[in-house]
């Protein structure tokens, strides 16, 4: 080489005169359309848009087949296409989840800088150098998006982010929050809408006639229930339908309804499936979370708490709640309705339930689980007086009684019979009957053949009261008269006084009025034998009512005296109120019975200082008159 030279002069060993190496300036994976991610791809826009203030870096994280791929290859397509990335979209696959082929950060610069167009043999050979030489290009080069796919931790992908003014988009199935400053992106499930037109879309495009999806509505619906609205599972049974053009999505939805078998039937070739890719996420597991995570399958609850999690796992609270915070991360659980409970997506959970099969701990764990859940409910029956146990037992219902069930299952009668005792009265006051009806004849027959007399007292009563709520006098006639014969035999008078007065009371509707007096009569003289002023209450209002259907105001009137009596003794505005609308309404002579009633009432309630009620009392008289 010759020629003048002015400035400075650089020796070089190795000239090398080659024509400047090309960037791979998009190497992004072709994609389609997106289906029913209208939502995230405008929010990604606005991250990826050169005037946003968003942070540099975005992580879109969810659970195995969410769809995250999917949706940052096409936010990246479209940014390209707007020509917002002059220096190039980069795409690299870290295959994080796979335990054999996870790119090491060392691997993926070097796959980097050569799409930067750097040759093989100036690339250095150590990590650190080539961290050095991927952030200076980029420092020189135009905006840049760099799209990194599937990474597991952000050891794998922070060597990986540049110092300058560009974007990174990262996904992973776990929610990577000790990026500095990262912008978290939560990518959950389809809407049932944006579910049905995935799989239309997908179906049309293999045959624009194929109408399955809108001849087969109930059908589609079904599916969509059964793969969870999971776009993987949603993928493959429209690769499964597509196959088979003349498959009837119903017939489909049938082979997906069996819980042993779907995650078998959810795949499709070799490449496909749930399982396959749910494994991946679960291999991906420290012991102990993976050891957490089947446990938590082995809860019949749609959704479980720390406490629970814990009783399960034989851990403490503290610890317990640091796993499913973690497993939450991982995508592989849900946050539940309130904070502090956790909760499967339907097709984990079946997962879930498969690796717990052999799960050895399994029988011991069962056993934790319900002490305690038997536990909570005896204590907080015992302790609450705040209400806050009902409220309790509102959010927990659907799990205790399916614990219960799950008690009986196992062949645990006792356990089942105590947590049946221990919602017994709460589902009869709520009105939760269907709920009644699975537990109760769990309960007395758990109580016939492993309980005492008390606990037979017991469940006889719930049966009965069940068959009362549900107008099924001759059950309850049957319930109650069992009750009445083991309550003598046990010496039982609190369970007597009940048996009579409920035999009373459905005599009574069944029109033997001397039977239902019978029994009404024996059940208030145990009643005062026992100073139970409430039963007492509820016998005398039966006997006034029969007593009025007899024509026998006066009778009447003296029981519905004695109630307002001992209402005002205690204070009790529920049963005083009780009283009052009780002796609005007869069948026969109402004006007069009204005027005798309230005759008496008055001097009631004058003769306990409460002048002001005798005359609300007063009007009304003046009202029934006209």
């Amino acid at each position: 080489m010759s020629g003048t030279v002015s400035g400075p002069l650089i020796q070089a060993r190795d000239v090398v005169l080659a024509p400047g190496a090309s960037h791979a300036r998009s190497g992004l994976p072709p994609i389609g359309p997106v289906t029913g991610r209208d939502v995230e791809l405008r929010a990604l826009a606005a991250i990826l848009e050169p005037d946003s203030t968003a942070p540099a870096v975005s992580v879109v994280a969810g659970l195995a087949g969410v769809g995250k791929t999917t949706l940052v290859i096409r936010a990246a397509h479209d940014a390209r296409a707007k020509e917002w990335f002059p220096g190039g979209v980069f795409f690299l696959d870290l295959r994080g989840y796979d335990p054999h082929h996870a790119v090491h950060p060392e691997v993926a610069l070097a796959t980097l800088l050569r799409a930067m167009g750097v040759p093989h043999e100036q690339i250095p050979p150590d990590q650190a150098g080539r961290e050095i030489l991927y952030r200076s290009m980029l420092n020189h080069a135009e905006p840049t998006l760099v799209v990194l796919d599937n990474a597991s931790s952000t050891l794998q992908i922070r060597p990986l982010l540049p110092s300058a003014d560009h974007r990174v988009l990262v996904t992973s199935r776990h929610t990577l929050a000790d990026i500095t400053g990262a912008r978290l992106i939560d990518l959950g499930v389809l809407e049932q809408g944006e579910a049905e037109a995935f799989v239309r879309t997908a179906l049309r495009a293999a045959n624009p006639h194929d109408n399955r999806v809108t001849s087969q509505p109930e059908a589609v619906e079904e599916i969509i229930r059964l793969c969870g609205n999971l776009p993987l599972a949603l993928t493959i049974v429209a690769a499964i339908l597509a196959g088979d053009p003349d498959q009837p999505v119903a017939e489909l939805a049938e082979a997906l309804s069996d819980n042993v078998t779907r995650l078998s039937e959810l795949s499709f070739g070799d490449n496909l499936g749930v399982r396959a890719a749910f494994d991946l996420s679960y291999q991906r597991l420290t012991p102990d979370e993976a050891r957490l995570f089947r446990m938590v399958s082995l809860d019949p609850g749609q959704q479980v708490s720390t406490h629970a999690a814990a009783a399960l796992a034989d851990l403490s609270e503290r610890d317990a709640a640091k796993l499913l915070t973690s497993l939450r991360r991982a995508h592989m659980l849900e946050p539940g309705e309130r904070r502090g409970w956790f909760r499967y997506h339907d097709l984990l959970r079946l997962y879930a339930e498969e690796q717990a099969v052999d799960e050895p701990e399994r029988a011991a764990a069962e056993v934790r689980l319900l002490a305690y859940y038997i536990a909570v409910v005896e204590q907080r029956n015992v302790m609450d007086s705040s209400g806050r146990y009902a409220r309790w037992l509102e959010s927990e219902r659907g799990t205790l009684v399916r614990v219960a069930l799950l008690a009986d299952k196992l062949g645990r009668p006792e356990s089942a019979m105590r947590l049946v005792f221990g919602l017994s009265d709460f589902l009869l006051l709520h009105g939760y009957l269907n709920d009644c009806d699975v537990l109760f004849p769990i309960a007395l027959t758990a109580a016939r053949s492993v309980g005492n007399r008390l606990d037979v007292v017991y469940a006889l009563r719930n049966s009965g009261e069940l068959a009362w709520e549900r107008h099924d006098d001759d059950s309850a006639r049957a319930h109650y008269g069992d009750l009445l014969a083991v309550s003598r035999e046990a010496g039982n008078p609190v369970g007597e006084a009940l048996a009579r007065r409920r035999l009373g009371a459905v005599l009574r509707r069944a029109g033997d009025p001397r039977g239902a007096d019978a029994h009404l009569t024996a059940a208030l003289q145990l009643d005062r034998r026992l100073k139970d002023w409430r039963g007492e209450v509820d016998t005398l209002l039966l006997l006034g009512k029969l007593a009025r259907e007899r024509g026998r105001d006066e009778v009447a009137v003296g029981h519905y005296l004695r109630v307002l009596e001992l209402a005002l003794d205690h204070h009790d505005l529920g049963r005083e109120r009780r009283v009052l609308a009780a002796t609005a309404h007869g069948p026969q002579r109402r004006s007069a019975f009204m005027r005798l009633w309230w005759s008496h009432a008055v001097r009631v309630y004058v003769g306990r200082g409460r002048a002001e009620r005798a005359r609300v009392l007063v009007e009304l008289l003046g009202g029934a008159r006209g």
